[in-house]
Order: structure tokens, then C-alpha cells, then sequence
């Protein structure tokens, strides 16, 4: 018993403290997004003379064109609905090439899948260019686009776009009122501080009752002695 207790209850500890740990990250990002917001939006030229990393969560303005390229990430359920979020690179006046997350659709229409012809401006929120969605399919990828895949990471859309198109490691999330854009289901994280907090409650849990029955049934046997 001793034993098992000694194996069990550090595990059953670290494993509340990091649920807690990524609770204070996932708020502190969307405690930052929460201050993004209210502020004026970037414009590309400020995106340029900074460390990207540090304009995250902020909204930018950046005017340029749609390259028809698209992404269809498969497998996103949007009120309860099956659908694709649309990622479609977007090159800018200045010559940077950006994806940009125009939202999510059932894609009953496939028109609906064309970006926007001709000059544009659009806005939208600066993001980490992060893995989208699980690869759960080893088929081929088509080569024709639009291209509907299973996941979508840098190297992918790098490497099924072409050496001639390098995107920008960042992700630019289309706001509701720009031209091309679906419906936006996007969010800093895709889970809240409070469900860690309640995962690392259950783990502490766990490790309160393993200990208190190590008391009990400890208390139990030197009662009988």
C-alpha cells in the first residue's frame, strides 16, 4: 500500500499543478487578446519593424489581394453542424504573403469557397501559426485547389503552395466584416483557464482520497495491534 501511494500520489499532484499552470496561460493570452481589442488596429508597415511575436492578439489592417489558393480544413463543427474553416493566402501590397483564416462554412455553396478578386483591404487578428485540426487521413493530398485537408500546419500549406509563395509565420484571422469572410469561430485558445482549473481540481481530488485512505486503512491496522 505504502508503495502505491508513493508511486501514485506525486503523479496525481504534478498533473493538478500543470492543469494549473495552464490555466495562468490560457489566461494570461486571453486576458492580452481581451486588451488587443480595444486597441486601434496595426497597420503592415508596423509589422515590419517589430518582433511579430510580440503584436500577437493585436488587430492589423493590410491592403493587397487574395491569391486562389484555398484551404478547406475538414471536420469543424460549428453549432453542432459539420463544416471546413476557409484559410486563403493573401498577399499584400509590400509583397509578404499571409493565410488568412476567412472562418467557417457548412460548404453547401463551393462558390462560396472563392476569396474575394481584385484589391482589398481586410482585417483581422494577428495569431501564432499553431497546428489546425488532427491528421486523421493518410490519403493523398489532391493537387488541385481549393484542397481539403485533414490538418494544416507552416510546412503543409509551405510546401502544397510552391516555392514561389512564402507565407509568413502567422496567421491572420479575418473579422466578420471584411469581404470573404464566414462565420468566425476563432478564439485565442481553444480551451479556457476555467476547464483547467477544474481538470486540476479532479487530479487534486484524487490524490486527497488516495491519501486519505492511506490514513484510514494505516489508522485501521495499528488499531488493531
Amino acid at each position: 500500500m505504502t508503495c502505491f501511494v508513493l508511486f501514485f500520489l506525486p503523479i496525481l499532484l504534478y498533473l493538478s499543478y500543470w492543469q494549473i499552470s495552464r490555466g495562468v496561460e490560457k489566461k494570461e493570452i486571453w486576458e492580452t487578446y481581451s486588451i488587443s481589442k480595444i486597441l486601434p488596429p496595426l497597420i503592415e508597415k508596423e509589422l515590419l519593424i517589430n518582433k511579430v511575436e510580440l503584436l500577437f492578439y493585436r488587430s492589423v489592417v493590410i491592403k493587397g489581394s487574395y491569391i486562389e489558393k484555398s484551404f478547406l480544413l475538414d471536420n469543424r463543427t460549428y453549432r453542432k453542424e459539420k463544416g471546413f474553416e476557409v484559410f486563403t493566402p493573401f498577399k499584400s501590397d509590400n509583397n509578404r504573403v499571409y493565410l488568412i483564416n476567412r472562418g467557417w462554412t457548412n460548404g453547401v455553396e463551393e462558390l462560396g469557397f472563392v476569396a474575394p478578386v481584385g484589391s482589398q483591404q481586410i482585417e483581422g487578428v494577428l495569431s501564432p501559426f499553431k497546428k489546425y485540426g488532427l491528421d486523421l487521413s493518410k490519403e493523398k493530398t489532391p493537387d488541385s485547389f481549393p484542397i481539403v485537408v485533414q490538418e494544416l500546419t507552416h510546412p503543409l500549406a509551405s510546401s502544397l503552395l510552391g516555392e514561389n509563395i512564402n507565407i509568413e509565420h502567422l496567421v491572420i484571422q479575418l473579422s466578420a466584416a471584411s469581404r470573404g469572410a464566414f462565420e468566425p469561430i476563432w478564439g485565442p485558445t481553444e480551451i479556457k483557464a476555467s476547464r483547467h482549473w477544474g481538470y486540476a481540481v479532479q487530479w487534486l481530488g484524487l490524490a486527497l482520497a488516495l491519501l486519505g485512505l492511506y490514513v484510514y486503512f494505516g489508522f485501521k491496522q495499528s488499531s488493531k495491534k
